[in-house]
């Protein structure tokens, strides 16, 4: 403020104490000042639309105005007043004016007779700063106004959320308590964390009771290694997984529920939670049983009748070959040679039937591939051939059948893939899928032969080993194709679809 020019304007009709004025700031400021004067405040409100001044020195005595009405006239007619500091100038008996003049907007006052250099710039510049300071708690009080506004605004915005999150939280709460599934989340070692209405009451247990409780208590004691081994695979998963298992209820009851878990991380990967969905199969477990029971009737008669006709085939193949011993003539050896190829077809058959009666009957179970070759492997007659098992943790969910699957494969490269000493298994991932590889190092297939390779008849014997590995691969999804190349090796690649494949760790109670 003291290096820049200050801008003055002076509302007086005096000349002499106008004189007076110019003579005491000069003597203070020099020539750092610049003096405007107006002789009424209708011209004095025009001038501060013009030079727009750092302070207002004003009378109260004016021709056109008298006393304070002239200080409040100013503020309410001039938009420019409200902004500039005003110092009011009273006569020699005025000072009680002075005062009344700093209630209704003036920053200062000084009376004529006490007027000095010094003080009056003192005084002035104290008017500056208060008026910035009234300026500033103005602008602080409309901000503190709005603010006041909008935190209403948000507080009646957040009153109307908070219930609307109540009204939904009731309402998922009601849905939770009461879905038709038990809801549990556990953490990572088995123990009940939360659950829902419908769960405890499934388990038989009051609520209350089964926080912290382990959920294995609830498992029947001869599925405890099953509930091991799915907990930990859901642990080490990201992705659902279902279980088939048998539920004891606190009373010592049970009942065959069906468990669907995935692993919950929320970002706290050291120690994740597990949800769990239980839904009670009962239902469902009798009329498996009782299907069970009927398909058991049927292979039973299927035996039976099988049996009668093998005695009749037996029969049948002695008959034609007494007839062959006793027929003259080359037309009817021929026809005894068909009759006896096809008895020996129909034998093939019915053999095969037994093999296969199980087909789809029982339910789908997950099994370890390893597990499965080396049986498969067992069942060929020749051992020359080595067999590269692929990794033991891989299990895939299959019909119990699968087993047939690999011993049909192995059975035609032994028969049927010339000179063959080795049969890789292997696995790759093939999109959401994995793709379970068996290859041999023989002579492979023809193109014709791919081409019909999976259709019922074809092949020698009842040609029905690979059309019904593909019908037992496909109850759970899985398909086969046939992919190598002639002459160097068959090579087959069973495609395993998302959920029917996983890798299991090493088993540990929980």
């Amino acid at each position: 403020m003291e290096t820049d020019m200050m801008r003055i304007l002076y509302i007086e009709d005096n000349p002499g104490d106008v004189l007076l004025i110019k003579e005491v700031l000069t003597d203070a400021l020099g020539t750092g000042f610049s003096l405007a004067v107006a002789d009424r405040l209708s011209s004095g409100i025009d001038k501060l639309k013009e030079i727009s001044p750092n302070v207002l020195l004003l009378d109260l005595g004016l021709p056109d105005s008298a006393g304070i009405e002239t200080l409040t006239r100013l503020l309410s007619k001039s938009p420019e007043a409200k902004v500039i500091p005003i110092v009011v100038l009273t006569g020699n008996t005025d000072e009680s004016l002075g005062l009344l003049a700093l209630k209704h907007g003036a920053q200062e006052y000084m009376v004529k007779g006490m007027m000095d250099s010094r003080f009056l710039v003192r005084l002035i510049r104290y008017a500056i700063e208060r008026k910035k300071m009234e300026m500033d708690l103005r602008r602080s009080n409309e901000e503190l106004r709005v603010n006041q506004i909008e935190l209403k605004m948000q507080a009646e915005e957040l009153r109307k959320a908070q219930l609307a999150l109540e009204l939904s939280r009731d309402k998922y709460l009601d849905l939770y308590d009461f879905a038709p599934l038990g809801y549990f989340t556990l953490n990572d070692k088995a123990l009940i964390e939360e659950m829902n209405l419908t769960g405890a009451t499934l388990l038989g247990v009051e609520r209350s009771k089964l926080a912290n409780a382990r959920f294995r208590k609830f498992i029947a004691p001869e599925y405890f290694e099953q509930w091991d081994r799915y907990f930990l695979n859901v642990l080490n998963q990201g992705q659902k997984q279902s279980c088939p298992i048998i539920i004891k209820r606190g009373d010592g009851s049970t009942f065959p529920a069906r468990l669907e878990s995935i692993r919950i991380t929320d970002g706290n990967k050291e120690n994740p939670t597990v949800r769990v969905a239980i839904s009670d199969i009962t239902h469902i477990w009798r009329v498996e049983t009782a299907l069970r029971i009927s398909n058991k009737k049927l292979a039973l008669l299927n035996s039976i009748t099988r049996h009668d006709i093998m005695n009749q085939l037996m029969v049948l193949s002695g008959s034609l070959e007494n007839a062959l011993n006793t027929v003259r003539g080359n037309e009817g050896i021929i026809n005894i040679n068909r009759a006896q190829k096809a008895a020996k077809t129909i034998q093939y058959q019915i053999a095969f039937t037994r093999e296969y009666e199980e087909l789809g009957v029982k339910a789908p179970v997950w099994q370890r591939i390893s597990a499965v070759i080396r049986s498969a492997a067992s069942q060929m007659a020749s051992k020359t051939i080595a067999i590269e098992i692929p990794d033991e943790r891989l299990e895939i969910y299959a019909d119990p059948l699968l087993v047939k699957v690999f011993y049909n494969l192995f059975d035609n490269t032994q028969k049927y893939g010339g000179a063959v000493t080795r049969i890789s298994i292997s696995h790759h991932p093939a999109g959401d899928g994995l793709v379970v590889t068996v290859a041999d190092n023989g002579i492979g297939l023809s193109p014709d032969d791919k081409k019909h390779l999976f259709e019922r008849g074809f092949g020698k014997h009842t040609g029905l080993g690979l059309f019904l590995s593909r019908e037992i691969l496909s109850i759970t999804g899985i398909s086969i194709s046939e992919t190598g190349i002639p002459g160097n090796g068959a090579r087959f690649e069973i495609l395993v679809p998302e959920g029917a494949f996983r890798f299991t760790g090493k088993l540990t109670p929980t």
